[in-house]
């Protein structure tokens, strides 16, 4: 793996960790619209555990992967820009379930 910078026809721009010349592992994607994401890839895409802010003010943290169209998967939190926390179960940046204890 190697380190780079990659500027894309769509306007993103990718800073971090590359095999084949694409994303894979660490790095932040900053996008055209400037929203912003900090975490994992693979094969390109976004994979694994990061943080997504939004243009909105929204931020979310936990699970992506690129199969679903680089949203947010699994568990993760949603913090509003008006205060409130949503965690729990995310499937395609929908809130699905609320994490429940024991």
């Amino acid at each position: 793996m190697s380190t780079e910078k990659i500027e894309n026809e769509d306007g993103s721009t990718y800073e971090g960790e590359t095999a084949d010349g694409k994303p894979h592992g660490k790095g932040k994607m900053t996008y055209e619209n400037g929203s912003v994401y900090e975490g994992e890839f693979a094969y390109g895409g976004m994979w694994g555990q990061g943080k997504q802010t939004y243009t909105d003010g929204r931020i979310y943290e936990g699970g992506f992967y690129w199969d679903t169209h680089d949203q947010p998967v699994g568990e993760g939190t949603m913090t509003y820009p008006d205060g409130r926390i949503v965690k729990g179960e995310w499937k395609n940046c929908k809130f699905v379930e609320k994490k429940r204890n024991g």
